[in-house]
């Protein structure tokens, strides 16, 4: 072979190697970007938890039980009926005068009750054995029982989720219901601590003067 001829092309396998750039982390961006966004979300739900009210902290709103029925008194020359001497565990959460079509007006105090019952009284005047029906939703009579000397026909509704108590005579002439989803014992404790709001410990001078 001349000096003039180029050397032969080296084999392949003997080719110099060519440089290769460096892998990029890739895999190291996502994960921290991935752990970024869930502390992010954490973090949120975190906020949202401790911002909307959770169902054991909700407080119902305890209204003046005294004060409307004072005012019920003076508009209808009632002295509407309202618990007296229970427990604070017994709290005032309802309480207005109701108007409904073909019933007459009716005075009502429901009261939130120990263990997660509920209590009401309603009075009307002169009310009728509908009315009465109205108030007790049709339940079934169960018997009688006597508060303060009293009697008190007791009613029960047959899938047992109420019951209720109707005042034999009228309260500072009032017709008196009492009705709950509490047991007997409780329904009665209520209905015994009933007091006309004139001969309560509420009751001010310029209150409502009693009916007889």
């Amino acid at each position: 072979m001349s000096d003039s001829q180029s050397p032969s092309a080296a084999p392949a396998d003997e080719q110099p190697p060519t440089e290769q750039a460096a892998p990029r982390r890739r895999g190291m961006g996502s994960a921290r970007s991935m752990i970024i966004s869930m502390v992010l979300v954490v973090l949120a739900v975190l906020a949202w938890w401790a911002w909307v009210p959770r169902a054991d902290q909700t407080q119902h709103t305890v209204v003046d039980v005294a004060g409307i029925a004072r005012e019920v008194g003076l508009s209808k020359h009632w002295d509407p009926a309202i618990a007296a001497g229970l427990p604070k565990s017994w709290q005032p959460v309802n309480v207005s005068l109701v108007s409904t079509d073909n019933q007459p007006d009716t005075w009502q105090a429901g009261y939130d009750a120990p263990g997660g019952s509920y209590a009401r009284v309603v009075q009307t005047e002169n009310g009728s054995p509908d009315w009465v029906r109205a108030q007790t939703d049709k339940s079934e009579a169960a018997g009688t029982v006597t508060l303060d000397g009293v009697q008190w026909k007791k009613l029960s509704r047959p899938d047992g989720g109420e019951r209720a108590l109707v005042r034999s005579k009228d309260l500072a002439g009032l017709s008196t219901v009492v009705s709950g989803t509490g047991d007997w014992s409780q329904l009665q404790k209520f209905a015994a601590s009933l007091r006309p709001l004139s001969k309560s410990r509420l009751a001010k001078p310029t209150g409502t003067a009693p009916r007889s």
